[in-house]
């Protein structure tokens, strides 16, 4: 292995970790954000206005429904991902071929066999060429004596890399058997000669355009890094979205378990809720809405906002009566 291909590896594997690292902590900070308005209460409106403008079963069971469709849908991709990744790394162990049952796979990485060179003419009535990025269906060579001339092979060469050309000849070596290969497109044979243990398969004649960039990239350090760290986000998005879901269905829970959403009538379609907020200080209430300060009052007896505190004396608020500055009441 060269350095580049030592380095690829690396480099790739380092983006993709940052990018699920990264995109571990968005998520699960939006998760946490989502599961805080629930429990505190933020949402409420958006429930109750759900609630009471839906039947309380019928949107239980579409929310269930959604959730099932959702979760399946997930399931399914990453069943899906799973045998990709698997494949995918044991094609890189056994040089991008996974053979099963005595066939296999291989994506054409280049255009060697797309067209006929002129160079070539016993090419006339041979028209089993294929072209760049197609997927080919090979067949397993038990014997050098299963290949004929002409026949296409796939095969490792003496730098560890695939190469997919045709048999124009054979050549006897005491060590046995070796077959002269040439590329459609080429005007010259092969420097090496493989021999039959070079050779991963025969070229069946079947093949699918196009399919071989995505198995490629499969294949490839980045391919398998990136379905990994796709895999791993699925599981996330479906482990940590269950907290803010169990989160409002319990806030929902509540909701219906206090409010009787039966005799709740709703003349408009939907429901306003604004901020209001009432601070206690020195016998008087300060009120303030989203716009800001609305009015200060005086506080004629001990209410259930103070907590029971102080008890009222006759005719008189609650606790200390200095009021400093009421300019402005």
């Amino acid at each position: 292995m060269n350095p580049i291909d030592l380095i690829a590896p690396i480099v790739t594997g380092v983006g993709v970790a940052s990018f699920a690292v990264i995109f571990t902590i968005l998520y699960r900070t939006y998760a946490n954000s989502a599961v805080a308005e629930y429990e505190s209460g933020k949402c409420d409106v958006e429930l109750i206005d759900e609630t009471i403008l839906t039947n309380i079963n019928n949107a239980k069971k579409h929310r269930k429904i959604l959730r099932a469709v959702k979760k399946g849908i997930l399931t399914a991709f990453v069943v899906l991902l799973i045998p990709f990744l698997l494949i995918s790394i044991y094609s890189k162990v056994v040089n991008g071929v996974a053979m099963l049952g005595g066939k296999g796979v291989i994506a054409v990485a280049s255009g060697s066999m797309s067209e006929k060179n002129s160079a070539n003419p016993y090419l006339a009535n041979i028209n089993n060429q294929f072209n760049t990025y197609d997927m080919i269906v090979l067949q397993k060579v038990e014997s050098a004596s299963d290949l004929g001339l002409y026949d296409v092979i796939a095969f490792v060469n003496d730098e560890g890399m695939n190469v997919i050309h045709r048999i124009v000849g054979f050549q006897d070596t005491p060590s046995g058997v070796r077959f002269v290969t040439r590329g459609d497109s080429n005007n010259a044979d092969d420097e090496y000669k493989p021999a039959l243990e070079d050779v991963l398969g025969e070229y069946t004649g079947t093949r699918i355009p196009y399919i071989g960039v995505f198995v490629m990239f499969l294949q490839s350090y980045s391919g398998i890094l990136t379905v990994a760290a796709v895999i791993y986000c699925l599981f996330m998005i479906e482990n940590v979205g269950n907290k803010i879901y169990l989160a409002r269905e319990e806030r929902l829970l509540f909701l219906q378990q206090s409010i009787d959403f039966k005799t709740e009538t709703v003349k408009d379609d939907s429901i306003d809720s604004s901020f209001v907020e009432t601070v206690y200080f020195k016998n008087y209430a300060y009120t303030f809405d989203e716009n800001g300060f609305v009015s200060k009052t005086l506080i004629s007896e001990c209410d259930d906002a103070q907590d029971n505190t102080s008890v009222p004396r006759d005719g008189e608020p609650c606790g200390d009566e200095s009021t400093g500055d009421d300019d402005g009441e």
